[in-house]
């Protein structure tokens, strides 16, 4: 019995509790770009088990205004990869599009995001619904010297839904679209469907082969 209760005491890690903690990003320059802070978190060897969580970038050409935002109740921390994982709700604000799921991966060196549940994107167009995604995170502006926090590009699969808004129906002629999978474009705002896909126009069913959606489309001046 000795024997037993020695060997279980050998395996025993130690964890260590903090609270309010803070992880400031820095660029080559030695500019602060992004920082991820957690309420409580809670060590335990290489991983790092975190509530409460958020992770927020900053503009490029603005230090103080906040640019992305993301929030998850729970997620694990691994400092080495430098990922986010987590199997619970997660939300992403950026300047154009709210992106939510449930369970998560997150590579902050990459932007890229895998979220394994329930997805939606939202913005003023449109709302998208799917059983997961995986979307990348930066968009790099041509003629521009920079990059911004935004979805350069999503893919939306499964069970896939989008319903316009109101004011956006009559400006792309579709109220509702059904589809297995949709892919988005972010620098040139273009929704690609490329399977079959049924759609709700002026409440008549259509169906398609294909489609191409251009969210970039501006509604005409009023005369």
């Amino acid at each position: 019995l000795a024997g037993v209760v020695t060997g279980l005491a050998q395996k025993k890690s130690v964890e260590l509790k903090a609270d309010g903690i803070a992880i400031p990003f820095f660029d080559a320059n030695g500019k602060l770009t992004h920082r991820l802070t957690a309420k409580t978190g809670v060590v335990t060897g290489a991983a790092q088990s975190l509530r409460e969580v958020e992770l927020v970038y900053y503009s490029a050409t603005e230090p103080q205004r906040v640019v992305q935002t993301l929030n998850a109740a729970d997620a694990l921390w691994d400092p080495k990869k430098e990922t986010l994982t987590g199997r619970g709700a997660i939300e992403v604000v950026t300047e154009e599009n709210t992106l939510t799921g449930q369970g998560f991966d997150f590579t902050l060196s990459t932007a890229l995001l895998h979220l394994h549940r329930a997805f939606t994107m939202t913005n003023t167009d449109l709302r998208l619904t799917s059983d997961r995604a995986t979307v990348e995170l930066i968009v790099e502006r041509k003629g521009e010297d920079r990059k911004v926090r935004d979805v350069k590009r999503c893919e939306a699969i499964g069970n896939l839904h989008v319903v316009f808004a109101p004011a956006a129906r009559e400006r792309y002629n579709v109220e509702e679209l059904w589809s297995p999978l949709a892919t988005y474009d972010g620098a040139t705002q273009i929704i690609t469907f490329p399977q079959p896909t049924r759609s709700l126009v002026k409440g008549r069913t259509v169906e398609s082969k294909t489609m191409t959606i251009d969210l970039s489309a501006k509604p005409e001046p009023a005369k």
